[in-house]
């Protein structure tokens, strides 16, 4: 989905936060806030902030998860997909993994795309700044990508990425 009313996209922040739990994560809301809610910037954009747990047993340290979406104003009651990051922490394993598209403009003009991804087999160790990355669908494809990070139970092979800075 790359555009929509405010309607399309509060039901798309609804489905988003159901299928998470689906899979036992546990949904915080942004800021300490007591619900999930699809914000408003000053400029009419929408933003999708959803924090996320991921299930671990009561003695592992936390994996956190946030789908980040930006939503800018195109006519009345229609808003197109302007930019989005997903990010995977694990802090058991130690090493991150995040699928990301902003800044659009200098990405295109610096590497010849819009999307790209970063990986840290050993969190805050950064061999490459950003990794060419696929294009997301939409945040229930970022959250499966990541949950299947996750899920492989180890570390993720940045090597097997192609660097691009």
């Amino acid at each position: 989905m790359s555009q929509a009313s405010r309607d399309e996209l509060l039901t798309y922040l609804a489905d988003l936060v159901e299928h998470l739990e689906r899979f036992a994560v546990t949904v915080l809301p942004p800021d300490d806030g007591d619900h999930v809610t699809l914000g408003q910037e000053a400029d009419g954009s929408l933003v999708i902030d959803v924090g996320a747990r991921l299930p671990v047993s009561r003695r592992s340290e936390h994996v956190d998860l946030t789908i980040f979406e930006r939503w800018r104003p195109m006519r009345p009651d229609q808003w197109e997909l302007l930019e989005y990051a997903y990010e995977l922490l694990d802090h058991s394993e130690d090493y991150r993994r995040a699928l990301h598209r902003h800044d659009v403009d200098a990405f295109v003009r610096a590497y010849g795309r819009a999307t790209h991804e970063h990986c840290e087999a050993t969190m805050g160790v950064v061999v490459c700044g950003h990794y060419a990355g696929i294009p997301v669908e939409d945040a229930f494809d970022g959250f499966e990508r990541l949950y299947g990070v996750w899920l492989a139970g180890e570390r993720p092979d940045c090597t097997v990425l192609t660097c691009l800075s």
